[in-house]
């Protein structure tokens, strides 16, 4: 791969590429200046900030997107790296995706109808997540051992605790979510270039972060990333004798 990325010479502007999934952007009841994202872009502005969060991500895309993952790294020659992946890895699903793929093709909203009974009838399955434990390990430690090789930082997001509504919903997400942060710990050991932050570990009423669905973050939600991270990136940015 790195024989077709041109080398460019970092911009004189410290860089932060932002791989995230929907929790990193804006929804109908929330604005972009709501968003964690926007809330940086706009507390520290002598940075450029790339945003390329995207609904539904998983670290799959990590190593796959663009040209084996350098829309995810390379491609940007960020200083930073903010990583924002795991729930939609992580969460129980009623289908597995490859049988997924063919049940929700079947015509006449039959798909959909078969999915909800399954729902009703046997609940979620973790075993059904999109991206298995040992998957998504594999994928991290693959895309530190790049950001290492391009001697960029990396800071890590863990999942936020599920909130009631979600855990009524999905009612082993919690679990899900617990075994997947674990990992983040021990790759944090491994990679000395990652940091693992957990904005949400003293959140007393965490069920107020959320919007309606008890998933997505509230403006009160990505304030509490914002404030964490913050200091995370002036200091990563610092010891690279950026700013």
């Amino acid at each position: 791969m790195s024989s077709i990325i041109s080398v460019v010479g970092k911009s004189l502007r410290p860089r932060v590429l932002i791989v995230a999934d929907s929790l990193a952007l804006p929804r109908d009841d929330v604005a972009y200046e709501h968003t964690w994202p926007g809330m940086l872009e706009e507390r520290l502005p002598a940075i450029t900030w790339i945003n390329r969060a995207q609904r539904l991500s998983t670290s799959e895309r990590l190593n796959d997107e663009g040209n084996q993952g350098a829309d995810c790294l390379e491609f940007y020659h960020p200083d930073l790296v903010v990583l924002q992946l795991g729930i939609c890895d992580c969460a129980p699903r009623v289908l597995h995706k490859r049988t997924a793929a063919y049940v929700y093709r079947l015509p006449f909203g039959l798909g959909w109808r078969l999915s909800s009974w399954l729902e009703t009838w046997r609940g979620r399955k973790a075993s059904n997540c999109l991206v298995p434990l040992a998957a998504y390990e594999r994928n991290l430690r693959d895309y530190l051992m790049r950001a290492a090789a391009q001697d960029v930082r990396v800071i890590a997001l863990s999942t936020p605790p599920t909130s009631r509504l979600m855990a009524s919903k999905n009612p082993l997400i919690g679990q899900q979510i617990d075994a997947y942060n674990e990992v983040l710990g021990h790759l944090e050991v491994d990679f000395p270039h990652l940091r693992v932050l957990s904005p949400f570990l003293d959140a007393a009423l965490i069920d107020e972060l959320f919007v309606d669905d008890g998933y997505h973050l509230n403006e009160q939600g990505a304030r509490r990333i914002a404030a964490a991270l913050e200091p995370l990136v002036c200091e990563a940015l610092e010891r690279h004798m950026i700013v």
